[in-house]
């Protein structure tokens, strides 16, 4: 049976899901889905005896995995082929969060969700413990009660009952003091009728906005796709800090560059054999070469530095060919930074 139609809180483990439901569930676009399935291979759905795009609840949650780590900057070519715990593995190391917590509670593990709204609450509790792991740990009866109503509560994610999705200027700064009263990772707002510039507001303030489903057993994925995308959201910030860091070495580098002294190294060693291992988990081998390179450069940077000279004009070839080794060996360094940067690589 196809899971569009089908109205009980209890699904079949093995239903499945068109095109529509797919892209929904996932957020990535229809016509999105088919670019990335015919250039990528990103998914081989099966198809129905009409010919009909039939996707599995963990092609669906492989799709919103790849959806948010694209979202997070990295390119679809270099994840469209990794698994499922591949890609929960990327979104582990986030948020500070130790990798096994945060994949646990992204993939399958328990989670405390807190209830804003009172239509949902019996459908919530209602689900099947087998099919779904979400635990509702407290109510608030609407928005303007749940900062009080939520305070001291500890949840992995807020779901927001809101039948119009109406005035986002009023409701996000009640969204956020609802989220911080409850120190909940993400905020998941199921609506019925809203306006997309509504939507792409609440978007924007870093929540997760979906229409209700008519399956309650969907809620349970889409908490897990919030929390997904707010820990990529998390990480993605704090990865900006750190490059802001890198590019300000970079500057320093690219004067001293400019005033003809020896640039100091901006990644040693150890980073680069870390850069080298990331890469080889990735579509794009740029990494790997640029470090082969780079270390081919540093050593003979090195070597010339230390070269004996045995007179002052052979003196002056090696400085020259230091000089020159150092500034070529900046210049890769600053390349690699870039590469590292877009492919997501931390260092």
């Amino acid at each position: 049976m196809n899971n569009d139609s089908k109205k009980s809180s209890v699904v079949d483990p093995n239903a499945t899901y068109r095109s529509g439901a797919a892209a929904r569930l996932s957020g990535v676009p229809v016509e999105t889905l088919r670019v990335w399935e015919r250039r990528y291979s990103v998914t081989d759905p099966n198809r129905s005896e009409r010919g009909q795009r039939q996707y599995s609840f963990e092609d669906v949650r492989r799709l919103g995995l790849i959806k948010q780590l694209v979202d997070a900057g990295n390119s679809i070519g270099a994840v469209a082929h990794l698994d499922l715990q591949q890609l929960l593995a990327m979104l582990g190391a986030v948020a500070n969060l130790p990798a096994a917590q945060s994949q646990t509670q992204v993939n399958n593990g328990l989670l405390r969700i807190a209830l804003v709204g009172v239509m949902l609450r019996q459908s919530l509790i209602n689900l099947d413990p087998e099919m779904s792991k979400l635990s509702l740990v407290q109510t608030a009866l609407n928005l303007k009660q749940a900062e009080l109503q939520l305070k001291d509560v500890r949840v992995d994610v807020v779901v927001v009952e809101q039948g119009e999705l109406t005035a986002p200027e009023e409701q996000i700064p009640l969204l956020k003091a609802a989220q911080q009263a409850c120190q909940a990772n993400a905020v998941l707002i199921l609506y019925r009728f809203a306006s997309s510039d509504a939507i792409r507001q609440m978007r924007l303030a870093g929540f997760h906005v979906a229409r209700i489903p008519s399956d309650m057993l969907e809620v349970d994925h889409l908490c897990r796709v919030a929390l997904a995308r707010a820990l990529t959201m998390a990480e993605q910030q704090s990865r900006h800090g750190r490059n802001k860091k890198v590019n300000v070495k970079v500057q320093e580098s690219a004067r001293n560059n400019r005033r003809g002294g020896i640039p100091a190294r901006l990644i040693d060693d150890e980073s680069l054999m870390h850069i080298a291992r990331s890469a080889t988990s990735i579509h794009c081998e740029c990494p790997r070469h640029l470090v082969d390179l780079l270390q081919m450069l540093t050593s003979f940077e090195r070597y010339s530095a230390q070269c004996e000279n045995r007179n002052e004009d052979d003196a002056s070839l090696h400085r020259d060919l230091h000089h020159t080794a150092a500034h070529a060996r900046s210049a890769l360094e600053q390349a690699l930074v870039r590469v590292a940067q877009a492919e997501g690589i931390q260092y």
